[in-house]
């Protein structure tokens, strides 16, 4: 699996070699949220460098997150591909935070077995228009740590989002979304890489604004997102600090 994705990712250089561009975004939040979770609370700094070829149509990328207690650690590498619309996605994520249930010290572990990390794979969609404001994405994940609970086989768990720009005036955007996971492969239980059973796990409602200070912009957001299946609720506050 390791060498497959790195076979990509020089494949990719190789194509993209021309129109290329470096990019590097940093945010501040006072957690972490992804897919109906909570993946840490505290001070985060989340950084992504990426690389842009071929008129964008091509992103290869870095990205790392940790919180201010030192208790979150993540690098993750992923690839992009885009076109009219569409967009394919591998990303490989490894959380390595200290308290870790699973093996958070081999980085370069792709064992299926023992490993700490997982391939999650996303095809999306975005009607470009003023008319559907709408994305729609499905997610696999297709390897790691995502087994059933003997250890034996791949669930390869699976988030099925959708989202839709609400309101979009005077420097506001406003969008809301829903998202539903299960197992694509049960293997004998119920539970799933996001929760105990198939179901609805992820219900959100953002609002951002480009934020003027000076002859700077800085975009800000709040983030309001449900869990009914867990029973919880989370709430962020973050700013985009650094975009070069």
């Amino acid at each position: 699996m390791k060498r497959l994705f790195c076979f990509i990712l020089l494949l990719a250089l190789c194509i993209g070699s021309v129109q290329a561009q470096l990019h590097l975004n940093t945010k501040l939040q006072n957690n972490h949220l992804w897919r109906g979770m909570e993946v840490t609370d505290g001070i985060v700094l989340l950084t992504d460098l990426s690389y842009t070829m071929a008129d964008n149509h091509i992103t290869i990328g870095l990205w790392g997150g940790t919180n201010s207690e030192g208790s979150y650690k993540e690098f993750n590498h992923y690839m992009s591909l885009k076109a009219d619309g569409w967009h394919l996605d591998l990303w490989d994520t490894y959380n390595f935070s200290p308290g870790a249930t699973y093996n958070n010290k081999q980085y370069w572990n792709y064992s299926a077995h023992t490993t700490g990390r997982f391939l999650d794979a996303t095809l999306g969609y975005h009607f470009n228009n003023n008319t559907i404001p709408l994305s729609l994405s499905w997610s696999t994940v297709i390897f790691g740590r995502d087994r059933n609970s003997d250890n034996t086989q791949q669930k390869y768990s699976t988030f099925a989002y959708a989202e839709y720009r609400i309101y979009d005036n005077d420097g506001w955007k406003i969008d809301a979304g829903i998202g539903g996971a299960f197992a694509l492969n049960k293997a004998g239980e119920e539970a799933h890489f996001y929760g105990t059973t198939a179901g609805i796990v992820h219900i959100s409602l953002q609002a951002c604004h480009d934020l003027k200070l000076g002859k700077y912009t800085i975009p800000v957001y709040v983030n309001g997102m449900w869990n009914p299946q867990s029973n919880q609720s989370y709430f962020q506050l973050g700013a985009g600090i650094i975009n070069l």
